[in-house]
């Protein structure tokens, strides 16, 4: 009688429940882990979501008696890729950077009242006299320079390795990047010698929301091994998102006026 009960009983379960291969709900299932490349596709869309940007800032330079010295400049940027950097206070008041690739950047020096083109040459040097390359300020995207493997993850933050694209010539030939999941930005890079070799780091801290799309870090600090350590640093105070710039401000003839 017991026996007869028990196969009734299992015979009311339903087929579904007693299928030892049934799947697990889409709360308990595995996260797909995206690949090296779609996370750096996907940081470079992070740094892009917008039409075009300006952002005050202040560029503060480590001198080595540990006092700070402070450039102010403004950053208009429009994507894809144009950025115009322009002095607004410090040593360096009065001079502007245009910025049309990676390899096409022009200077307006106010003491010579003229315009440069710069060569390829010079985008490894220094920003303002900063820790800063001209290459690091001209970078607006890192999928077409770089190659990305996935090499690790938390809960957090996803943490690339990058090797420069045959054919690029680049300061640091290999870059490991943490990047933030919730902002999909990097939150830390460190740049390297094509050995491995650590030359220099770069930390992005205190994200927030300047738009609905966008996340901005608040400070950005960068600390040169090869100097000692030297450090510098950029504090963002304000910033406004696509508020209509026009074209022809990202023109050699605005570098003038």
């Amino acid at each position: 009688m017991r026996i007869r009960l028990l196969l009734i009983a299992a015979s009311l379960i339903p087929a579904s429940l007693a299928r030892a291969d049934i799947a697990p709900p889409p709360s308990l299932a595995k996260a797909v882990v995206p690949s090296g490349p779609e996370v750096l596709a996907r940081l470079d869309k992070a740094i892009n979501a917008f039409k075009d940007a300006v952002w005050e800032s202040k560029l503060r330079i480590k001198e080595p008696g540990g006092q700070w010295r402070e450039l102010a400049f403004t950053t208009y940027q429009k994507v894809p890729g144009k950025r115009l950097v322009r002095f607004t206070g410090g040593e360096n008041k009065g001079m502007n950077v245009l910025v049309e690739s990676a390899d096409t950047v022009y200077v307006y020096l106010p003491e010579f009242k003229k315009v440069r083109r710069m060569g390829t040459h010079v985008k490894n040097q220094n920003f303002g006299g900063s820790d800063f390359s001209s290459e690091d300020m001209s970078q607006t995207s890192y999928s077409n320079a770089f190659d990305a493997k996935l090499v690790g993850e938390d809960a957090t933050t996803y943490i690339l390795e990058l090797s420069a694209k045959s054919g690029q010539e680049r300061e640091f030939a290999k870059l490991k990047m943490w990047v933030g999941k919730e902002h999909s930005q990097a939150t830390r890079i460190e740049y390297m010698d094509a050995s491995g070799k650590k030359l220099k780091t770069e930390e992005r801290v205190e994200y927030k929301k300047d738009s609905p799309e966008h996340w901005q870090p608040t400070r950005i600090t960068v600390t040169d091994h090869r100097k000692s350590d030297h450090m510098s640093e950029i504090v963002f105070l304000t910033s406004k998102i696509d508020s209509g710039l026009p074209d022809d401000l990202f023109t050699v003839r605005s570098l003038q006026r």
